[in-house]
Protein backbone atom coordinates (compact mmCIF):
# COMPACT_ATOMS: atom_id res chain seq x y z
CA UNK A 1 0.00 0.00 0.00
CA UNK A 2 2.71 2.38 0.93
CA UNK A 3 4.09 1.67 -2.32
CA UNK A 4 1.34 3.58 -4.25
CA UNK A 5 1.77 6.49 -2.03
CA UNK A 6 4.27 8.35 -4.31
CA UNK A 7 2.49 7.72 -7.34
CA UNK A 8 -0.96 9.43 -6.26
CA UNK A 9 1.21 12.42 -4.94
CA UNK A 10 2.40 12.70 -7.97
CA UNK A 11 -0.94 12.54 -9.97
CA UNK A 12 -2.12 14.90 -7.58
CA UNK A 13 0.85 17.66 -8.25
CA UNK A 14 0.11 17.39 -12.00
CA UNK A 15 -3.31 18.18 -11.87
CA UNK A 16 -2.88 20.99 -9.61
CA UNK A 17 -0.27 22.31 -12.40
CA UNK A 18 -2.61 21.89 -14.96
CA UNK A 19 -5.33 23.54 -13.57
CA UNK A 20 -3.10 26.58 -12.71
CA UNK A 21 -2.12 26.93 -16.44
CA UNK A 22 -5.39 26.59 -18.03
CA UNK A 23 -6.78 29.11 -15.44
CA UNK A 24 -3.67 31.07 -16.82
CA UNK A 25 -4.73 30.55 -20.37
CA UNK A 26 -8.15 31.90 -19.88
CA UNK A 27 -6.73 35.48 -19.02
CA UNK A 28 -4.40 35.77 -22.09
CA UNK A 29 -6.11 38.12 -24.67
CA UNK A 30 -7.85 36.62 -27.72
CA UNK A 31 -7.81 37.46 -31.00
CA UNK A 32 -11.25 37.72 -33.11
CA UNK A 33 -9.66 37.07 -36.33
CA UNK A 34 -6.87 34.24 -36.83
CA UNK A 35 -3.65 36.09 -37.17
CA UNK A 36 -2.61 34.94 -40.99
CA UNK A 37 -5.40 36.27 -42.76
CA UNK A 38 -5.63 34.20 -46.76
CA UNK A 39 -6.07 36.41 -50.11
CA UNK A 40 -9.02 36.74 -50.99
CA UNK A 41 -9.75 38.06 -54.64
CA UNK A 42 -13.32 38.73 -55.16
CA UNK A 43 -14.37 38.23 -58.99
CA UNK A 44 -17.29 40.13 -60.65
CA UNK A 45 -18.56 38.02 -63.64
CA UNK A 46 -19.43 40.47 -66.51
CA UNK A 47 -22.95 38.97 -67.51
CA UNK A 48 -24.35 39.43 -71.23
CA UNK A 49 -27.04 42.45 -70.81
CA UNK A 50 -30.48 41.70 -73.26
CA UNK A 51 -31.87 43.97 -75.26
CA UNK A 52 -36.05 44.98 -73.44
CA UNK A 53 -37.30 44.26 -77.02
CA UNK A 54 -40.24 41.68 -76.79
CA UNK A 55 -40.02 40.63 -80.53
CA UNK A 56 -37.70 38.88 -82.20
CA UNK A 57 -37.09 37.44 -85.83
CA UNK A 58 -34.56 34.93 -87.83
CA UNK A 59 -33.36 32.21 -90.44
CA UNK A 60 -33.94 28.80 -89.62
CA UNK A 61 -32.12 25.46 -91.57
CA UNK A 62 -31.04 21.90 -90.66
CA UNK A 63 -33.02 18.21 -92.02
CA UNK A 64 -36.60 17.00 -91.90
CA UNK A 65 -37.08 13.45 -91.91
CA UNK A 66 -40.76 12.80 -93.01
CA UNK A 67 -41.91 9.25 -91.73
CA UNK A 68 -40.99 6.81 -94.26
CA UNK A 69 -38.84 8.88 -96.32
CA UNK A 70 -35.40 9.62 -96.56
CA UNK A 71 -34.12 13.20 -94.86
CA UNK A 72 -33.99 16.27 -96.73
CA UNK A 73 -32.69 19.88 -95.57
CA UNK A 74 -35.71 22.42 -94.47
CA UNK A 75 -35.04 25.83 -93.97
CA UNK A 76 -37.23 28.87 -92.97
CA UNK A 77 -38.34 31.48 -90.78
CA UNK A 78 -39.74 32.22 -87.85
CA UNK A 79 -41.28 34.99 -85.62
CA UNK A 80 -41.59 35.36 -81.72
CA UNK A 81 -43.12 37.38 -79.54
CA UNK A 82 -41.67 37.09 -75.61
CA UNK A 83 -45.07 38.00 -73.27
CA UNK A 84 -42.34 37.47 -70.22
CA UNK A 85 -39.43 36.57 -69.81
CA UNK A 86 -40.10 32.38 -69.41
CA UNK A 87 -42.89 32.37 -71.89
CA UNK A 88 -43.14 33.22 -75.61
CA UNK A 89 -44.87 32.48 -79.04
CA UNK A 90 -43.89 32.33 -82.36
CA UNK A 91 -45.12 31.51 -85.90
CA UNK A 92 -43.03 29.37 -88.14
CA UNK A 93 -42.94 28.68 -92.22
CA UNK A 94 -40.63 26.03 -92.85
CA UNK A 95 -40.11 24.60 -96.75
CA UNK A 96 -38.29 20.97 -98.13
CA UNK A 97 -38.43 18.36 -100.46
CA UNK A 98 -39.55 14.34 -99.43
CA UNK A 99 -36.55 12.04 -100.66
CA UNK A 100 -38.10 9.03 -102.32
CA UNK A 101 -34.83 7.45 -103.99
CA UNK A 102 -35.12 4.56 -101.36
CA UNK A 103 -38.48 3.79 -102.16
CA UNK A 104 -38.37 4.34 -105.94
CA UNK A 105 -35.52 1.92 -105.94
CA UNK A 106 -37.43 -1.08 -104.36
CA UNK A 107 -40.65 -0.93 -106.10
CA UNK A 108 -40.14 1.21 -108.98
CA UNK A 109 -42.83 3.34 -107.36
CA UNK A 110 -43.61 6.75 -106.14
CA UNK A 111 -45.62 7.06 -103.06
CA UNK A 112 -46.27 11.23 -103.73
CA UNK A 113 -46.68 12.99 -107.49
CA UNK A 114 -45.52 16.24 -106.21
CA UNK A 115 -42.51 16.41 -103.74
CA UNK A 116 -42.53 19.74 -102.14
CA UNK A 117 -43.09 19.73 -98.61
CA UNK A 118 -44.21 23.10 -96.94
CA UNK A 119 -45.80 23.44 -93.40
CA UNK A 120 -46.43 26.97 -90.95
CA UNK A 121 -47.20 26.37 -87.11
CA UNK A 122 -48.64 28.71 -84.33
CA UNK A 123 -45.97 27.52 -81.11
CA UNK A 124 -45.92 28.55 -77.73
CA UNK A 125 -42.39 28.26 -75.99
CA UNK A 126 -41.76 27.33 -72.26
CA UNK A 127 -38.19 28.27 -70.95
CA UNK A 128 -37.59 25.21 -68.26
CA UNK A 129 -34.48 25.42 -67.78
CA UNK A 130 -32.72 29.24 -67.43
CA UNK A 131 -28.90 29.12 -66.47
CA UNK A 132 -25.30 30.64 -67.94
CA UNK A 133 -22.45 29.64 -69.47
CA UNK A 134 -18.69 31.03 -68.46
CA UNK A 135 -16.35 31.24 -71.17
CA UNK A 136 -14.13 32.22 -69.13
CA UNK A 137 -13.48 33.73 -65.55
CA UNK A 138 -14.95 37.39 -65.85
CA UNK A 139 -17.39 36.04 -69.06
CA UNK A 140 -20.44 34.63 -68.90
CA UNK A 141 -23.15 34.27 -71.39
CA UNK A 142 -27.13 33.51 -71.01
CA UNK A 143 -29.17 30.31 -72.01
CA UNK A 144 -32.27 27.84 -72.18
CA UNK A 145 -33.45 24.85 -72.44
CA UNK A 146 -36.87 25.25 -73.63
CA UNK A 147 -40.22 23.47 -74.20
CA UNK A 148 -42.05 24.27 -77.62
CA UNK A 149 -44.80 22.58 -79.17
CA UNK A 150 -48.03 24.13 -81.11
CA UNK A 151 -50.60 23.04 -84.08
CA UNK A 152 -50.66 24.35 -88.19
CA UNK A 153 -50.61 22.78 -91.26
CA UNK A 154 -48.53 21.00 -93.52
CA UNK A 155 -49.34 20.56 -97.41
CA UNK A 156 -47.80 17.78 -99.15
CA UNK A 157 -48.51 16.81 -102.50
CA UNK A 158 -51.07 19.31 -103.35
CA UNK A 159 -53.03 17.95 -100.00
CA UNK A 160 -53.35 20.16 -96.49
CA UNK A 161 -52.98 18.02 -93.67
CA UNK A 162 -53.51 19.49 -90.08
CA UNK A 163 -50.44 18.83 -87.90
CA UNK A 164 -49.34 18.92 -84.20
CA UNK A 165 -46.37 19.30 -83.19
CA UNK A 166 -44.10 18.98 -79.81
CA UNK A 167 -40.05 19.57 -78.80
CA UNK A 168 -37.44 21.04 -77.31
CA UNK A 169 -34.72 23.21 -77.57
CA UNK A 170 -31.32 25.28 -76.61
CA UNK A 171 -30.41 29.03 -77.24
CA UNK A 172 -27.59 30.91 -76.10
CA UNK A 173 -27.59 34.59 -76.32
CA UNK A 174 -24.70 35.54 -78.20
CA UNK A 175 -25.00 39.33 -77.61
CA UNK A 176 -28.16 41.79 -76.74
CA UNK A 177 -29.42 41.78 -79.85
CA UNK A 178 -28.42 37.80 -81.16
CA UNK A 179 -29.01 34.43 -79.94
CA UNK A 180 -28.45 31.16 -81.44
CA UNK A 181 -30.89 27.84 -80.78
CA UNK A 182 -31.39 24.47 -81.64
CA UNK A 183 -34.61 22.79 -82.09
CA UNK A 184 -35.44 19.02 -82.24
CA UNK A 185 -39.22 18.89 -82.82
CA UNK A 186 -41.79 16.23 -84.30
CA UNK A 187 -44.29 17.10 -86.36
CA UNK A 188 -47.45 14.68 -86.56
CA UNK A 189 -50.34 14.40 -88.70
CA UNK A 190 -52.42 11.70 -91.03
CA UNK A 191 -51.71 10.74 -94.52
CA UNK A 192 -52.91 7.90 -96.65
CA UNK A 193 -49.62 7.57 -98.83
CA UNK A 194 -50.49 3.87 -98.94
CA UNK A 195 -54.48 4.04 -99.49
CA UNK A 196 -55.21 3.63 -95.10
CA UNK A 197 -55.00 6.39 -93.52
CA UNK A 198 -52.43 6.59 -91.03
CA UNK A 199 -50.33 8.88 -88.44
CA UNK A 200 -47.26 9.80 -89.32
CA UNK A 201 -44.28 11.33 -87.26
CA UNK A 202 -41.45 13.38 -89.24
CA UNK A 203 -38.47 14.31 -86.99
CA UNK A 204 -37.37 17.77 -87.81
CA UNK A 205 -34.11 19.60 -86.46
CA UNK A 206 -32.67 23.12 -86.74
CA UNK A 207 -30.53 25.19 -86.20
CA UNK A 208 -31.34 29.13 -86.07
CA UNK A 209 -30.29 32.67 -85.06
CA UNK A 210 -32.94 35.64 -83.86
CA UNK A 211 -32.62 38.76 -84.23
CA UNK A 212 -34.18 41.17 -81.61
CA UNK A 213 -36.15 44.36 -82.56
Amino acid sequence: MKKWIPLAMMAIGLSLSAGAWLAQAEDLPREDEPVIQPPVEEKRAVEARLDTEHWEIGPFFGLYAPDGFGASPVFGIRLAYHVTEDVSFEGSYGMTRVDQTAFRRVTGLALVTNEDLRYWSVDAAYNLFPGQIFLTSRRTINSSIFLIGGLGQTTLDQRDHFTLNLGTGFKVFVTDWLDIRTDLRVHAFEADFTGAKERTFNIESTLALAFFF
